[in-house]
């Protein structure tokens, strides 16, 4: 196959991908959307952090009773506070709120308190 054969061939397969509307915009993926948001909340709302704070103290009684050692303890603490930390994360990339973390936007004007 020559070179210009090859060239043509991409010119004409790059033709028919430019043809129609792009296959991920025609797919609704609202449902996943809601399934992700609804296991962030899960993940990092009330019940979620409860969650953590119990799984965290455990850590640290299995920890001091040498169940687990503390490279394994350090490492779990580590997972339990990105899980917490998620929202953040999500709101510093893309602008959006997660987890029920309530973000105020700085441009929005002043904040009124009542005396």
């Amino acid at each position: 196959m020559t070179y210009e054969t090859r060239l043509g061939a991409f010119a004409l397969l790059s033709l028919v991908a430019m043809a129609g509307p792009a296959m991920a915009q025609s797919i609704d993926t609202s449902a996943w959307d809601n399934f992700f948001t609804s296991v962030l909340n899960a993940m990092t709302g009330t019940t979620g952090r409860l969650l953590m704070t119990i799984v965290a103290v455990g850590l640290l009684i299995a920890g001091a009773l040498n169940f687990i050692d503390w490279g394994r303890v350090l490492q779990l603490f580590m997972i339990i506070v990105l899980i917490g930390v998620i929202p953040t994360v999500i709101s510093s990339i893309w602008g959006a709120t997660g987890g029920g973390t309530a973000v105020r936007n700085p441009c929005s004007g002043p904040v009124s308190i009542a005396p």
